[in-house]
């Protein structure tokens, strides 16, 4: 999957992403394959962003891409 899409996470934007995030959650279709296509790269528990300090697969769960981001402070 990294080969494919590089390291910057879908999430954020930033790069040094070291964690696949599913694209379906795998807590929705827990069956489905391990297909690099369904994935991209995202920083979490394990390798959190160096430049936001986000865990932005952790802080997606099992929510939309859309809803999971959020802004530095609230407004």
């Amino acid at each position: 999957m990294f080969a494919i899409y590089g390291d910057r996470c879908h999430i954020c934007g930033h790069e040094g992403a070291g964690e696949a995030d599913h694209l379906t959650p795998v807590s929705v279709d827990p069956g489905q394959p391990l297909d690099p296509h369904g994935m991209r790269p995202a920083h979490g528990a394990n390798a959190p962003c160096p430049t936001c300090l986000r865990l932005c697969n952790t802080e997606r769960g099992n929510r939309p891409i859309t809803r999971a981001v959020r802004t530095s402070r609230n407004w």
